[in-house]
Order: structure tokens, then sequence, then C-alpha cells
């Protein structure tokens, strides 16, 4: 064993599916704040008082300081209950759901002026729910922002939902809120909002012109829509009772569209289309508030006289005004673009303050040419002795993520067939040390995973700055560690990266499982061609063929294990595509060089 220094590093842990001790590898290690740094008050029984309930079109709270109100027709409860991985946890339940939208707020916290600041929560629920931002400005406004946070479900163990940002010289105080818009069940615990440095924030916002016209009153009223603002008009289709308007409160100006008796078609407010040219990049943002669910559409005008939709986001019912943020990258042959929230159903959608600015990045617009990655994560057994072979048919070289502490244990490559994938061309990279969720544990354990997956693998003289979060789980803590150690980290947004849209610290991922089919796989090819886009392609396990009657069980019991007789066959797709096939790290400082 001493002979290869991969062995030495070696701790046995064998992965099971038992709960969310996996995530974290107990309840010493969870992610909590330094002591006596968190923000939030403590939850306790004490605090809490007696359940809080609530019917339609009233609120239930407070309890510990958390609050819950719905804008539609729900009934909902809140209580204090035993936590997994705290004393204490908030459980709302959200039964007889009708409409709207249900949220549960935390208490108001104040923050300092220049500083950054991280929240953090483990959630449980079995109902979708999105987390976002309410912050409080020096000016006496509050603005309500939808985060990047993905809709999560996550399941019977908690995951966690976070956030970081740098008060600046506006933000006085914030609140998290977290949305639903259905029955079911949501716990939440351990959350808390500490002032902290260790955080990567979000890029700050580029300045540019907007290329959308105002709401403001000053614009007058236009055409035979009375009191709508100049360059902004209704549109209707299909069999619909539609009404459209303009309101004003205190915060100013918007446009309200309310549907009745809805059988088809659309409605929404548009606007001239603005000019542009293929491959450029622009953020679309706006205010919204909601009855219903609403698409961001982004619509393209193209050279021939056809028009391209492409649905950027459909978002959630919102009681209250809440920001969005889109970015797009303008297809080919489009000469002029227009986004615009659009309703397909009864109910009563407002929007305000939207804007469209070009954040296309200085230099070439795209790449010269295609590429593709193809990864595997965790060092399957059933991948060196099933794609392996598969991938050197075809001379491809793939990028293989590790975990030091699971190499030759059962079910995993063995150290010797490691140096072997290395010395043959295929990228070795870290997936942490061990397979825990990164978002979950202390800062310690978070510095430790990812300093020895980088230390073991350099030992065995396998340097790489390339890393894939296991899980696919990342947060703004999470990504400011492994910048110390890596230079890219593979995330989880679905898509193809562009020269437009590339962050070094999310690549954008394409998931095969066992339900991607040759179309899907034949689409995603032929728009990386079309793009000169990066795709990335993410495998796991490799099983025997059904038709043998022989496939064995698997260790991961998800849908991420395919046949080898379907990757043969997407193997034999990309080769066909022509398009050139680079382990992640190699084909990175190619495309960087142009």
């Amino acid at each position: 064993m001493l002979l290869n220094p991969l062995v030495v590093f070696l701790v046995v842990v064998v992965m099971v599916t038992t709960g969310w001790l996996l995530y974290t590898g107990g309840t010493s290690s969870i992610a909590r704040a330094r002591p006596g740094a968190n923000l939030l008050p403590a939850l306790d029984l004490t605090a809490a008082g007696a359940p809080a309930s609530s019917g339609p079109s009233a609120s239930a709270g407070p309890v510990g300081g958390w609050n819950v109100s719905h804008s539609g027709d729900s009934r909902t409860s809140l209580e204090l209950v035993g936590g997994q991985v705290s004393d204490h946890a908030l459980e709302l339940d959200i039964t007889g759901y009708a409409s709207g939208d249900v949220t549960l707020t935390s208490p108001r916290v104040d923050v300092q002026p220049g500083k950054s600041y991280l929240f953090k929560a483990f959630a449980t629920s079995d109902a979708d729910f999105l987390l976002l931002a309410r912050k409080h400005h020096a000016d006496g406004s509050t603005t309500l922002e939808q985060l990047r946070n993905p809709l999560e479900r996550p399941g019977n163990f908690p995951f966690t939902v976070s956030d970081a940002f740098d008060s600046g010289n506006t933000t006085t105080a914030v609140e998290y809120v977290f949305r639903l818009v259905s029955q079911g069940t949501l716990r939440v615990e351990g959350a808390y909002l500490e002032a902290a440095d260790d955080v990567r924030l979000p890029p700050v916002a580029r300045t540019a012109p907007n290329l959308a016209p105002n709401l403001g009153p000053a614009l007058g009223p236009a055409g035979a829509q009375p009191g709508a603002p100049g360059s902004w008009s209704p549109y209707a289709s299909g069999a619909s009772a539609v009404e459209s308007g303009r309101g004003e409160d205190k915060a100013g100006s918007f446009l309200w569209t309310r549907i009745a008796n809805y059988q088809n078609g659309e409605a929404k407010w548009q606007y001239p289309p603005v000019p542009v040219t293929a491959d450029r990049y622009f953020e679309f943002r706006a205010t919204y508030q909601s009855e219903r669910e609403v698409d961001v559409v982004a619509e393209f005008e193209l050279a021939d006289g056809g028009r391209e939709f492409h649905n950027l986001e459909t978002v959630l019912p919102a009681g209250e005004w809440t920001t969005i943020t889109e970015a797009f990258q303008v297809p080919d042959r489009a000469k002029t673009a227009m986004v615009t929230l659009v309703s397909h159903g009864d109910g009563t959608t407002s929007v305000r303050d939207c804007s469209l600015t070009e954040v296309t990045k200085p230099g070439p617009l795209r790449w010269d040419q295609p590429m593709v990655s193809i990864t595997f994560d965790d060092g399957w057994q059933s991948v060196h002795d099933r794609a392996l072979p598969l991938l050197n048919k075809h001379g491809f070289r793939s990028t293989q993520y590790f975990n030091p502490s699971s190499i030759e244990t059962p079910n995993f490559m063995t150290a010797a067939e490691v140096q072997q994938m290395h010395e043959a061309g295929h990228e070795i990279a870290a997936h942490s040390y061990d397979h825990v969720d990164l978002t979950s544990i202390g800062t310690d354990r978070l510095d430790e995973e990812l300093r020895k997956s980088k230390e073991a693998l350099a030992a065995a003289g396998i340097a790489t700055n390339d890393l894939a979060t296991p899980y696919g789980r990342s947060d703004p803590q999470v990504d400011w560690y492994a910048s110390k150690y890596f230079d890219i980290v593979r995330g989880t947004d679905d898509g193809i990266n562009t020269r437009q849209n590339l962050d070094p610290h999310d690549l954008k991922v394409f998931y095969v499982t066992d339900e991607t089919t040759p179309h899907d796989l034949a689409e995603a090819l032929a728009e990386t061609s079309r793009v000169n886009g990066w795709l990335i392609l993410v495998y796991h396990q490799i099983s025997t063929p059904k038709s043998t009657g022989t496939q064995e069980n698997t260790v991961a019991a998800d849908r991420s294990t395919v046949t080898s007789d379907v990757l043969a066959a997407q193997l034999q797709l990309i080769d066909q595509s022509g398009i050139k096939v680079q382990p992640v790290a190699q084909a990175f400082k190619q495309l960087q060089g142009r």
C-alpha cells in the first residue's frame, strides 16, 4: 500500500442512503454560526408560544419571530417541533391550498453598512419552495428579490438554502422569505445570519443604459389604451376575457393585466422590440406581483421575418412585489428582442421597473469552435470496467472526479486503476475528500475537505485545479473556500457554456440519466455546434445492458446509472457530431485563450 501515495490517504467511507447524516457526517460537523455571531433570535418554546394558525385571507404567526402570510385561499399552521439538526424546528403546514402564495418570513435583522453577510438554514419539505431576500433601505423603501437558488424540494432530510450579500451604503436590515404555492409541509431549522468575510459575493452589476421604455407617469397615455405609458401597449390572443390598465401606488406606476374565463391564448404588456445582433448578452430585470404563475419570455424577430421564443423562467404566484433577474444570449439571425411577462390563465398580473441592459463581455462574441467534455463522478468501478473501453474506442479522454476516501473500497476504483487512467490521458480531478454535502458542514471541515482532496491527489503525482462538488451542492461559502484551492468548479445549472455566460466557478452541465434520449443528446450537441459552445456531460455509474438479464443492483439508488449499450450509443453520437472532445481542465485552458 505504501508504494502508492493515494492509498496512504484512504479512509474507508462507504456511501449509504440512510438519511441526512450521509451529507454532513454527523451533527457535530454541521454548518452553524460562530459562537455569539448569529443575528437571528434563537428558537425556543418560551419565545414560540402556542401554535399559530390561519384560514383564508389571514396570517399565521408569529412563532419565535417568524411569520406566515398568504395572498390567496389556503389554510396554514405554524408551530415549533423537534429538529433533526438542532433542538427545535419551525413547521409550516399548508392545507386546503387553492390559490396565491404562502410565505414564511424570518425576523427582521439590522445590518451594518459596508459588511458582507451569510444566511443559511436547513429545510425539509415535501413541496417546492423558493428563497427570497427582503431588504430594507436607508430611504425607507424595501425590495423583495428572488434569489438564484433554484426551486427546491429537499425531501425527507434537511438540505441547506443560503444567501450572501454586501450591505453597501443603502441596506439597513434584511429578512428571508420562503415562498410556497401548494399544499405541503415545510420545516426550517438551524437558521443563522452572520457577518462573514469568507463568502463569494455576486459580481457587481455593470451599469448600462436601460433599453426598455420607462413605466413612469411622465410618459403619459398612449394609443387607444387609457392611462397606458408611452411605448407600452397591451396584447392578448385566444379565447379569454382580458382587461389591462395602469395603476399607481406609493412606489410609483405599474401595469396590470387581468384574465377571466380563460380558455386559451395569452395576455401581456409589450413595448417596441430592441435592435440586437447574434451572440450579444443581455440581462432582463423586472418587479412583478401576480395571482398565478407567469412565464418570462424572450421574443426574437429573425432576419427572415420569422420569430423565435425562449421561455427564460416561469415565476411563481407572488402576493407582494418581487424582483426577478434573467440573462440570455441572442440567437443566430435575430435582429430584435423583447422580454415580457406572459400570462396563460385566470388571474391578475402586475409589472413595474422593467429594465433590459446589454452586458456583453468585451472581445470576441463567441469561441472559434465548439467543444465537449465527458465527465464521470465518484470513481465507480463500473466506469473503469465498462466506460473506459468505450471511451478508448473513440479516442476520447474524460474527466474523472474522485473522492480519495472511497478509492480501494468496494464498488470503487483502486489506486492503481486511478493511476492507469491518469497515465492514459484522462483528467483526474477533485470531488472533495469524503462524499459529503459541503454546504451542510462547518467551515473548519469544509476547508479540510477541499484541501485534503487536492493534497491527496498531489501526493500521488496528480495535480488538479478542477473541482466538482458532491451532489452538485454549493453556496457562497463553499465557493469561497473552493476558490482557495481550485480554479475551476463544475456547477449544477443545466445548459451550454458560451464565452458570454462562462463562470469558471459555476460551469454549466448536461446531466445524463437513464431518461436521457438520443434526441435529447443530439439536440444538445447541435446547439453546442451552432453557438460554438462547451457542453459538459455528467455521468455516474455504468451498468450492464438490461437485455443480458444480468444487470446488477447499483449502490446509487437514483436515475443517474446508464447501461453500457446506452453509453456506447451516446459516445457514437458525440463522435458523429464532429465536435472536439477534451477533458475539462484542458478545454477550459484552450477556450480561455480564445
